[in-house]
C-alpha cells in the first residue's frame, strides 16, 4: 500500500464518487504564490474545484482539493500528479538545496514553432491542443490563412519540461503537431530571435515568464493605495473591471466580498460568495498574489445548486493582518473585479466592415503569464460554431506609464494578454447581424468561464439569429427560429444552432 504522507503529491479516487471526480493532495514547503501556481495548474487541466483546505504555518503547506472534470475533458491523473510536482518544491530537499532552489533563476527560454499546411475547419484547436499535451505554453502567436487555402502559422512557446531544443524533444513536438494536423504539414522548431518576441502590436512586449512562487512582489496594499492618492489627489474612485459588450445583460457572477477582522488577532478572513465557474480559485488567488498577500488557511465550497463559497485567512508581506480601511476597500474592489469577470470579449466589425474581429483580453499573473486555456477554449467555441479563422494574433500588451520597478502606479502586472482573431460564417461571409455576434458571444463566453447556454438567455441572444442564410435543409433545428418566419437550413450553419441549443454543457 502507498504511503500518502511520504509523496508531495497525491491523486486518489474518492469511495462511492463518481469516476470524474478525485482527491488531489499537496505536501511540500510553502511559498507565497505556490496557490495561483496549483490553481492554475487546475484549470489548465480543466477541472472544477468542488471543495478544497488550505493550511501552512509560512513554512510547509498542506492543500487537500476535491476536483472533478468538466464535460468533455479527458482524465489526465498521472500527468496531473507529473505536473504538479514539478511546481512544488520537494519535501525531501535539504534547507541548503530549498535555499538554492528558491534562489535560481526560473525564467523559461522562449522558442519559435513555425507550422506551414492547408487550413480546415478546428484546424487552430487542434494544434493548440497538440501543444498542451506537448507540454508547451504558446505565449505570443500570428495565425494567417491564404486565398488559396494555405496555412503559414508562428507560435511562440515556452518548454514546460525545460528540454527543447534537444533533438528528441523537438521530434516528439513535431509528431504530435503532424498527428493531430496531418503527415503534410511542415514543422519547425527554433531559438526565438530576441527581437521577434515584442513584435505583433505598437504596445506589445515581451516579459520574464516565472512561476508565481518565483517572484517577489514589487508592490503592496499599502504602496496601491499611497500611489493611487498621489495619482488621483485622494480620490475614492474604485477600480474599473472588464465592461460587457452587451450592457443590457445581467451581470454572469454576482460576487459578494467581506472582510473581517474580529475573527483573528493575526489574520484578515476575506470571505467571498458567489455562483462557481472554471478558474474561480486561480483568479482569486492571482489577485491576492499581485498585492503581496499570503493565505495561512483557507476553505473552499462549492454548493449542489452551483454557489461557491471560499473563506481565506490572509496576512500581508509582514505577517500581520490587513487593519486600514482604505487597505480593506482596495482589497475588496481587487477580488470583485477578478472574480466578476476575469476576461473581456469584444466583437466588432473591422477594415470597413469588410471582416469581424473577436478580441478576448486577459490579466496575466505576477509570473507574467497569461490565463490558461483561452486560445484552447476559444477555439473550441468556435469550432463547435461552425465559425471559421482566418487570422489570430495572441501577444501581450503593455501599458505606457509605469514605474522604475516596471509595474504600473496603481499597481499590478504591467500587461494584458490579448487574442485576437478575424472569423467568418461558414459561408465565408463577415458576422454583420448584431444577433449573430451575440450568439457567437455567448458561445465564447461559455467555454471560457465553463457555464452552460440557457434556454431562456438564447431567446434573447441568439433566437431568430444567422438571417437570409439559405440551402438545403435538415431536421432537429431550434425550433424557436421557426416563430420568427426564419429558417436555417445551411447544413454549415447548423453546428452553431447545434451549440446554441441550450443542450451543450461547456467547461
Amino acid at each position: 500500500m502507498t504511503d500518502y504522507d511520504e509523496e508531495t503529491v497525491t491523486i486518489r479516487r474518492l469511495p462511492e464518487e463518481d469516476l470524474s471526480v478525485r482527491e488531489v493532495r499537496i505536501s511540500c514547503p510553502d511559498a507565497t504564490g505556490l496557490g495561483v501556481d496549483i490553481a492554475r495548474m487546475l484549470l489548465d487541466f480543466g477541472l472544477r474545484i468542488i471543495r478544497g483546505d488550505i493550511s501552512t504555518d509560512g513554512k510547509w503547506c498542506f492543500i487537500i482539493f476535491k476536483v472533478c472534470l468538466s464535460s468533455g475533458v479527458p482524465p489526465r491523473w498521472q500527468l496531473l500528479k507529473s505536473r504538479l510536482e514539478s511546481i512544488c518544491p520537494s519535501g525531501t530537499d535539504t534547507l541548503q538545496q530549498l535555499w538554492r532552489w528558491r534562489s535560481m533563476p526560473k525564467e523559461q527560454q522562449a522558442f519559435l514553432l513555425q507550422v506551414a499546411g492547408y487550413d480546415r475547419q478546428g484546424m487552430l484547436h487542434s494544434l493548440s491542443h497538440a501543444l498542451w499535451e506537448s507540454d508547451a505554453t504558446v505565449f505570443k502567436a500570428h495565425v494567417t490563412t491564404s486565398p488559396n487555402g494555405k496555412v503559414a502559422d508562428m507560435f511562440w512557446i515556452y518548454d514546460n519540461r525545460g528540454e527543447l531544443p534537444e533533438h528528441h524533444r523537438v521530434l516528439e513536438v513535431c509528431d504530435r503537431v503532424k498527428g493531430a494536423l496531418g503527415p503534410d504539414t511542415d514543422c519547425t522548431i527554433t531559438p526565438a530571435p530576441a527581437d521577434s518576441l515584442a513584435a505583433g502590436s505598437t504596445t506589445s512586449t515581451a516579459l520574464g515568464r516565472k512561476a508565481c512562487k518565483d517572484v517577489t512582489s514589487t508592490s503592496n496594499l499599502r504602496r496601491i493605495v499611497g500611489s493611487k492618492k498621489g495619482l488621483n489627489q485622494g480620490s475614492s474612485e474604485s477600480l474599473e473591471g472588464p465592461k460587457d459588450i452587451f450592457p443590457l445583460r445581467k451581470p454572469e457572477v454576482e460576487v459578494e466580498v467581506c472582510v473581517d477582522n474580529e475573527t483573528s488577532p493575526a489574520h484578515t478572513l476575506l470571505t467571498l460568495r458567489c455562483r462557481d465557474r472554471k478558474g474561480l480559485l486561480y483568479d482569486l488567488f492571482r489577485s491576492l498574489k499581485d498585492i503581496d498577500l499570503r493565505v495561512a488557511y483557507g476553505k473552499v465550497e462549492v454548493f449542489e445548486e452551483g454557489s461557491c463559497e471560499v473563506d481565506l485567512f490572509v496576512q500581508d508581506s509582514e505577517g500581520a493582518r490587513v487593519g486600514d480601511q482604505e487597505l480593506l476597500q482596495e482589497l475588496r474592489e481587487r477580488v470583485r473585479v477578478a472574480v466578476a469577470l476575469p476576461v473581456h470579449i469584444n466583437i466588432r466589425d473591422v477594415f470597413d466592415a469588410s471582416c469581424t474581429e473577436l478580441t478576448v483580453t486577459a490579466f496575466i499573473d505576477s509570473g507574467g503569464r497569461g490565463r490558461p486555456r483561452v486560445t484552447f477554449d476559444v477555439t473550441q467555441g468556435l469550432s463547435a460554431a461552425g465559425v471559421g479563422v482566418f487570422m489570430a494574433d495572441v501577444y501581450i500588451e503593455s501599458p505606457e506609464e509605469v514605474d522604475a520597478c516596471g509595474w504600473p502606479e496603481t499597481g499590478g502586472p504591467t500587461a494584458q494578454e490579448m487574442h485576437r482573431f478575424l472569423i467568418h460564417l461558414p459561408s465565408g461571409q463577415p458576422v454583420s447581424s448584431e444577433r449573430d455576434k451575440r450568439a457567437i458571444y455567448e458561445v465564447v463566453k461559455s467555454h471560457l468561464m465553463g457555464t452552460s447556454l440557457q434556454q431562456q438567455q438564447l431567446a434573447a441572444a441568439g433566437a431568430g439569429s444567422f438571417e437570409g442564410v439559405r440551402g438545403g435543409g435538415e431536421p432537429g433545428s431550434m425550433e424557436s427560429l421557426h416563430s420568427t418566419g426564419s429558417s436555417v437550413h445551411d447544413p454549415q450553419q447548423q453546428s452553431l444552432l447545434r451549440a446554441l441549443s441550450g443542450k451543450w454543457k461547456f467547461g
